[in-house]
């Protein structure tokens, strides 16, 4: 469900991390618009992140609500199959 989009989101920030490393560096900002679009696109940044954690812990949430749910089908069915052996085996030995 979350999947697509965290992808998408992840690899976009992985892609800008990547795509500029000369802007590393720390550089002195000329003017105050200089430093207050830098910190607009720090606070963009920083908003992103915290959206794709969100979503993640969303996904692991659901992800792992679907592990319990499978565990416990799991049981009865082998609870299931060991009762079918047992019922089977008897049969088998009552003829």
């Amino acid at each position: 469900m979350f999947t697509p989009q965290i992808i998408d989101l992840s690899r976009e920030l992985l892609r800008r991390a990547r795509g500029k490393p000369g802007e590393t560096a720390l550089v002195r900002a000329t003017d105050e618009g200089d430093v207050a679009q830098r910190l607009a696109a720090l606070e963009e940044n920083e908003r992103r992140q915290a959206e794709l954690v969100e979503r993640m812990a969303t996904q692991q949430a659901e992800l792992s609500r679907a592990v319990v749910a499978l565990h416990r089908r799991q049981s009865w069915l082998i609870a299931a199959v060991a009762v079918l052996a047992v019922v089977l085996a008897w049969r088998l030995l009552a003829t």
